[in-house]
């Protein structure tokens, strides 16, 4: 295990997922306000609960992944950090079988991006990601885990932004928060983020752009404050 920063929450990497710059930001975007309960579908290590953890330990924190190895790498990590929670061996796609339907103010999920075509010809990716994982499924279960007002976050492609507010609001999840992020101020958005919430009414706010980088290389204010890295020589 490793210290995620100084004084920070310790974390065993995923066997197969290493930790992602989308994971990270989805952690920072997501739970806005307080959250007693919270399901993280596709958990890998972990990642996300762990770093939720640290800004709401009171929560409970349910955690579901196809992989064993993903649900014991997570079950260390929440061990390691004093993490509250279930963690399941399931299928996402098998939402019945997770948590209790209503039961949680915030539902979490990075799930794979590309949910049709070739699969990765790593095993263990090519079993994580699913043979496939629609928005119409991660937003039913999403839909199902949630009380109504409940929040659903997720990160995922711009260009899938269109299937996924469709699914969203045919499983009765409203659209409500939405950055893009992207690598630089030049470059498209590579990533957005979104929350949703059950039971919504219509009204969809687009927050900043999150940017990366700055014009020399090197990662924006931003970044360095989500990812708790030291100021910079020259900073106070």
């Amino acid at each position: 295990m490793r210290t995620l920063w100084p004084q920070g929450p310790v974390y065993m990497d995923d066997p197969v997922f290493k930790i992602t710059t989308d994971s990270v930001l989805l952690a920072h975007f997501a739970g806005n306000g307080a959250f007693r309960r919270c399901m993280d579908m596709g958990c890998g290590g972990g990642l996300l609960s762990v770093l939720l953890h640290e800004r709401v330990p009171d929560a409970v924190y349910d955690s579901a992944d196809i992989r064993p190895d993903a649900a014991e790498a997570c079950r260390r990590n929440y061990q390691a950090n004093g993490v509250r929670g279930t963690i399941d061996v399931l299928d996402v796609r098998q939402y019945r079988a997770i948590g209790r339907p209503g039961a949680y103010d915030l539902v979490v999920c990075n799930p794979p991006y590309y949910y049709a075509g070739k699969t990765s010809p790593d095993q263990g990716r090519a079993a994580a990601r699913g043979d496939s994982l629609s928005p119409a499924q991660f937003s039913g279960a999403a839909s199902y885990l949630l009380h109504k007002g409940g929040e659903f976050c997720l990160v995922h492609k711009p260009e899938f932004l269109t299937d996924i507010f469709a699914a969203m609001r045919l499983a009765d999840i409203e659209p409500k928060r939405m950055r893009f992020v992207a690598h630089s101020a030049e470059s498209a958005p590579a990533l957005v983020l979104i929350a949703g919430r059950r039971g919504g009414r219509p009204g969809l706010t687009v927050g900043p752009e999150l940017i990366l980088t700055d014009p020399a290389g090197s990662p924006t204010e931003e970044i360095r404050s989500i990812y708790h890295m030291r100021p910079q020589a020259g900073e106070n």
